[in-house]
């Protein structure tokens, strides 16, 4: 994986892709959807940006309210 790799930035630009990607083709509460904003926020916590972490887990978590 490329965050094993400490390439963040590159990591983020993919990560961001797939999180829009597969929001808009597959909703938010689809477990692909999950699977990349989990991703995402793994990302952020390697980084140590937890700011960027809480932001998406924020995100994360109100989706998964909605879909209930």
């Amino acid at each position: 994986m490329i965050c094993d790799q400490q390439r963040y930035e590159r990591a983020e630009h993919f990560l961001l892709e797939a999180v829009w990607g597969r929001h808009f083709a597959l909703g938010d509460d689809h477990p692909d959807t999950l699977e990349s904003w989990n991703s995402l926020i793994d990302l952020y916590e390697a980084w140590g940006k937890p700011d960027e972490a809480e932001k998406w887990r924020a995100k994360l978590l109100a989706a998964e309210d909605a879909s209930k």
